[in-house]
């Protein structure tokens, strides 16, 4: 059977404390907004996190993603795969946060 992917796309600087986040699902939608309050759908097709850019990375990194390509320089735009037949890990919020 073939694979298949989904896709996300991250957006950010490496020094912002936010980023955009775009094609997340609801489900990643209700838990990064649980992990990172004050994040809202304020960006067109997608969603203002308030957390910086490689720490949404890695947490997206918990539900299965893994980053295939980046673009930029002061501000990159990552984009991210999981397979779909992958089910989504629960997100779980650090001890030490």
């Amino acid at each position: 059977m073939a694979s298949s992917f989904y896709y996300v796309a991250i957006k950010g600087a490496l020094a912002s404390s936010d980023c955009d986040a775009f094609g997340l699902d609801p489900e990643e939608i209700s838990a990064l907004t649980k992990r990172f309050p004050n994040s809202k759908a304020v960006v067109t097709n997608g969603l203002s996190i308030k957390g910086p850019p490689l720490t949404v990375i890695n947490t997206l990194c918990q539900l299965g993603y893994k980053v295939v390509s980046s673009t930029g320089e002061i501000e990159i735009t990552w984009t991210l795969q999981r397979e779909t037949s992958a089910s989504h890990k629960s997100l779980k919020k650090p001890q030490n946060v």
